[in-house]
C-alpha cells in the first residue's frame, strides 16, 4: 500500500473514531480499515481495527455479538503485535478486547482471556502507561476489580492502578467512574461521592465527548442512588 493511501485510510479512520457518538461512524471505520489493500500487513491499520471493534463490542446489546466483535478485536490486536511488538497500541487494544471478551464468557475461555488480558495490559503499561488517558492502568485496575480472586483479582491492586491512572490523567471520566465503583465495593462512600461529583462537574473534553456525556449520566444516577442509601 502506498504511503499516501495509508495516511488517507488511517486519517479517515481516526476522524470516524472522533465522531463515535454518531450512529454508524465506527462501522464505517471498520469497513474503511478492513477494505484497505494489504491491511493485514499494516500495523497502523490493525491497531485501529482493534480499537473500532472494541467500541462496537462495548456498545452491542447481546452477549453473542459482544463475543464475536471482541474476538475479532483480539485477532486485530494480535496481528498488530506481530507486526510491531514494541509499540503500545497493539498490546493495549488486544488487552481491552480480551478483558471484555472475558466478561461475556464463562468457564475456561473466560478465565484464559482474563490471564491473557492482564499480560497484554501490563506490557502496554510498561511501554507507555500514559497512552489513551492512562488506558493501560485504567483497564488493569478494572480487571483487578472484576476478576475473581482465583484468577488473581485484587481490590487493593485495583485501587493502586486507579490512583496511578488518576495521577497521569486526573480528569478521565472513565477512570473516575471505575474508581468510584471500586470505592462503593470497598464501602468507601465518601471517596465514591467525591469521584462521582468530579465527573458531573467537569467540562466535556472534545476528544472524549462520547464517554464524558455517558459517564456524567451514569455518575448522576449513582449519586442519586447513594443519596438514598
Amino acid at each position: 500500500m502506498p504511503t499516501d493511501d495509508l495516511l488517507a485510510i488511517v486519517g479517515r479512520a481516526d476522524e470516524l473514531y472522533r465522531q463515535r457518538a454518531r450512529p454508524g461512524s465506527i462501522r464505517e471505520s471498520v469497513m474503511v480499515l478492513s477494505g484497505a489493500r494489504g491491511s493485514n500487513e499494516r500495523y497502523e491499520v490493525q491497531w485501529r481495527l482493534g480499537r473500532a471493534l472494541f467500541f462496537l463490542g462495548q456498545e452491542s446489546d447481546t452477549n453473542g455479538a459482544k463475543r464475536q466483535l471482541h474476538a475479532a478485536g483480539i485477532n486485530a490486536g494480535e496481528r498488530a503485535i506481530a507486526l510491531n511488538s514494541e509499540r503500545v497500541e497493539g498490546h493495549f487494544w488486544a488487552g481491552v478486547n480480551l478483558a471484555l471478551f472475558a466478561e461475556s464468557n464463562g468457564g475456561l475461555r473466560g478465565a484464559r482471556a482474563v490471564l491473557w488480558a492482564r499480560s497484554e495490559l501490563k506490557m502496554a503499561a510498561r511501554v507507555n502507561e500514559n497512552y489513551h488517558g492512562a488506558g493501560p492502568l485504567r483497564v488493569l485496575g478494572r480487571l483487578e476489580h472484576k476478576a475473581p480472586r482465583l484468577l488473581g483479582g485484587s481490590l487493593s491492586r485495583s485501587r493502586e492502578c486507579f490512583n496511578r491512572a488518576l495521577q497521569v490523567a486526573p480528569g478521565n471520566s472513565v477512570t473516575l467512574l471505575y474508581a468510584a465503583e471500586l470505592a462503593i465495593d470497598q464501602r468507601d462512600l465518601r471517596r465514591a461521592v467525591s469521584l462521582l461529583k468530579q465527573i458531573v462537574e467537569s467540562p466535556v473534553d472534545a476528544e472524549w465527548e462520547f464517554e464524558n456525556r455517558r459517564d456524567q449520566k451514569l455518575a448522576g444516577a449513582m449519586l442519586e442512588k447513594l443519596s438514598h442509601a
